[in-house]
Protein backbone atom coordinates (compact mmCIF):
# COMPACT_ATOMS: atom_id res chain seq x y z
CA UNK A 1 0.00 0.00 0.00
CA UNK A 2 1.23 3.50 -0.76
CA UNK A 3 2.76 5.18 2.27
CA UNK A 4 0.32 8.10 1.96
CA UNK A 5 -2.80 5.93 2.08
CA UNK A 6 -1.24 3.61 4.63
CA UNK A 7 -1.10 6.59 6.99
CA UNK A 8 -4.61 7.91 6.26
CA UNK A 9 -6.69 4.79 5.56
CA UNK A 10 -8.91 4.00 8.58
CA UNK A 11 -8.44 0.65 10.30
CA UNK A 12 -11.89 -0.50 9.17
CA UNK A 13 -10.93 -0.07 5.50
CA UNK A 14 -7.46 -1.56 6.07
CA UNK A 15 -9.16 -4.67 7.48
CA UNK A 16 -11.46 -4.94 4.47
CA UNK A 17 -8.54 -4.45 2.09
CA UNK A 18 -6.60 -7.23 3.83
CA UNK A 19 -9.68 -9.47 3.80
CA UNK A 20 -10.08 -9.21 0.00
CA UNK A 21 -7.33 -11.78 -0.45
CA UNK A 22 -8.41 -13.92 2.52
CA UNK A 23 -11.08 -16.51 3.18
CA UNK A 24 -14.79 -15.83 2.90
CA UNK A 25 -15.10 -16.01 6.70
CA UNK A 26 -12.50 -13.30 7.21
CA UNK A 27 -14.19 -11.15 4.56
CA UNK A 28 -17.55 -11.51 6.28
CA UNK A 29 -16.04 -10.59 9.67
CA UNK A 30 -14.38 -7.47 8.20
CA UNK A 31 -17.69 -6.31 6.73
CA UNK A 32 -19.52 -7.03 9.99
CA UNK A 33 -16.92 -4.97 11.90
CA UNK A 34 -17.56 -2.08 9.51
CA UNK A 35 -21.25 -2.06 10.42
CA UNK A 36 -20.58 -2.22 14.18
CA UNK A 37 -20.61 0.93 16.29
CA UNK A 38 -17.14 2.46 15.99
CA UNK A 39 -15.07 3.39 19.01
CA UNK A 40 -14.10 7.07 19.47
CA UNK A 41 -10.61 6.61 18.03
CA UNK A 42 -12.05 4.94 14.95
CA UNK A 43 -14.27 7.98 14.46
CA UNK A 44 -11.24 10.28 14.56
CA UNK A 45 -9.47 8.04 12.02
CA UNK A 46 -12.53 8.15 9.80
CA UNK A 47 -12.83 11.94 10.02
CA UNK A 48 -9.15 12.39 9.11
CA UNK A 49 -9.62 10.06 6.15
CA UNK A 50 -12.66 12.02 4.96
CA UNK A 51 -10.57 15.20 4.91
CA UNK A 52 -7.86 13.75 2.66
CA UNK A 53 -9.96 11.47 0.46
CA UNK A 54 -10.22 12.69 -3.12
CA UNK A 55 -13.30 14.84 -3.70
CA UNK A 56 -14.41 12.53 -6.53
CA UNK A 57 -15.16 9.85 -3.91
CA UNK A 58 -18.30 9.93 -1.83
CA UNK A 59 -17.13 9.15 1.71
CA UNK A 60 -20.00 8.91 4.22
CA UNK A 61 -19.86 10.69 7.58
CA UNK A 62 -19.63 7.40 9.51
CA UNK A 63 -18.03 4.09 8.57
CA UNK A 64 -21.21 2.26 9.61
CA UNK A 65 -23.02 3.99 6.72
CA UNK A 66 -20.99 1.90 4.24
CA UNK A 67 -22.05 -1.55 3.14
CA UNK A 68 -19.61 -4.10 1.73
CA UNK A 69 -20.04 -3.08 -1.90
CA UNK A 70 -19.63 0.61 -1.11
CA UNK A 71 -16.48 -0.08 0.92
CA UNK A 72 -14.99 -2.04 -1.98
CA UNK A 73 -15.98 0.74 -4.41
CA UNK A 74 -14.21 3.22 -2.14
CA UNK A 75 -11.05 1.09 -2.14
CA UNK A 76 -11.28 0.73 -5.93
CA UNK A 77 -11.68 4.51 -6.24
CA UNK A 78 -8.45 4.92 -4.29
CA UNK A 79 -6.72 2.46 -6.63
CA UNK A 80 -6.10 -0.05 -3.84
CA UNK A 81 -8.44 -2.80 -5.10
CA UNK A 82 -9.45 -3.99 -8.56
CA UNK A 83 -10.91 -6.91 -10.49
CA UNK A 84 -13.92 -9.19 -10.31
CA UNK A 85 -13.96 -10.50 -7.66
CA UNK A 86 -12.14 -7.52 -6.18
CA UNK A 87 -8.61 -8.15 -4.98
CA UNK A 88 -5.91 -6.01 -3.42
CA UNK A 89 -3.74 -4.24 -5.99
CA UNK A 90 -0.16 -5.46 -5.53
CA UNK A 91 1.54 -2.20 -6.53
CA UNK A 92 -0.91 0.67 -6.42
CA UNK A 93 -0.09 3.90 -8.19
CA UNK A 94 1.51 6.41 -5.83
CA UNK A 95 -0.98 8.84 -4.39
CA UNK A 96 -0.21 12.32 -3.21
CA UNK A 97 -2.38 13.26 -0.28
CA UNK A 98 -2.79 16.93 0.33
CA UNK A 99 -4.35 18.07 3.56
CA UNK A 100 -5.62 21.60 3.64
CA UNK A 101 -7.53 22.55 6.72
CA UNK A 102 -9.23 25.81 7.41
CA UNK A 103 -8.81 27.27 10.89
CA UNK A 104 -12.35 26.18 11.81
CA UNK A 105 -11.63 22.58 10.70
CA UNK A 106 -8.57 22.45 12.95
CA UNK A 107 -10.59 23.82 15.86
CA UNK A 108 -13.31 21.23 15.25
CA UNK A 109 -10.74 18.40 15.30
CA UNK A 110 -9.33 19.76 18.54
CA UNK A 111 -12.84 19.87 20.05
CA UNK A 112 -13.38 16.26 18.96
CA UNK A 113 -10.14 15.14 20.57
CA UNK A 114 -10.92 17.06 23.75
CA UNK A 115 -14.34 15.43 23.99
CA UNK A 116 -12.86 11.96 23.62
CA UNK A 117 -9.73 12.40 25.73
CA UNK A 118 -10.19 15.06 28.39
CA UNK A 119 -6.86 16.70 29.07
CA UNK A 120 -5.38 15.62 25.72
CA UNK A 121 -5.38 19.22 24.56
CA UNK A 122 -3.43 21.39 26.91
CA UNK A 123 -4.25 24.78 25.42
CA UNK A 124 -6.84 26.01 22.98
CA UNK A 125 -6.20 28.61 20.31
CA UNK A 126 -7.66 31.31 22.57
CA UNK A 127 -5.20 30.40 25.35
CA UNK A 128 -2.08 30.97 23.24
CA UNK A 129 -0.01 33.88 24.50
CA UNK A 130 -0.37 37.28 22.91
CA UNK A 131 3.04 37.79 21.37
CA UNK A 132 2.85 41.57 21.43
CA UNK A 133 1.89 41.67 25.12
CA UNK A 134 4.76 39.36 26.10
CA UNK A 135 7.37 42.00 25.23
CA UNK A 136 5.30 44.92 26.42
CA UNK A 137 4.08 45.66 22.91
CA UNK A 138 7.60 45.68 21.42
CA UNK A 139 8.09 44.08 18.03
CA UNK A 140 9.42 40.51 18.19
CA UNK A 141 12.45 39.97 15.97
CA UNK A 142 12.78 36.82 13.87
CA UNK A 143 15.84 35.62 15.78
CA UNK A 144 14.57 36.59 19.24
CA UNK A 145 13.43 33.84 21.61
CA UNK A 146 9.75 33.10 21.09
CA UNK A 147 7.58 34.82 23.73
CA UNK A 148 5.56 31.63 24.20
CA UNK A 149 8.40 30.26 26.32
CA UNK A 150 9.28 27.29 24.10
CA UNK A 151 12.97 28.27 24.00
CA UNK A 152 12.96 28.22 20.20
CA UNK A 153 13.61 31.19 17.94
CA UNK A 154 10.48 33.14 17.04
CA UNK A 155 10.91 32.38 13.32
CA UNK A 156 10.89 28.62 14.03
CA UNK A 157 8.00 28.73 16.50
CA UNK A 158 5.15 31.24 16.21
CA UNK A 159 6.73 33.33 13.49
CA UNK A 160 6.35 30.69 10.80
Amino acid sequence: MDAGWNHWLPTALQDILAALDASETRRRKAFEALAAAPDPLALIEWERFRMVAPSRLDVPALPSELDGEEAIALLEGLGLAAGDPPRRVAHPDPVETVLTLEHEDVRELERLRAAIEPGAIETGVEALPNLGAQFGGAKVGRNDPCPCGSGRKFKKCHGA
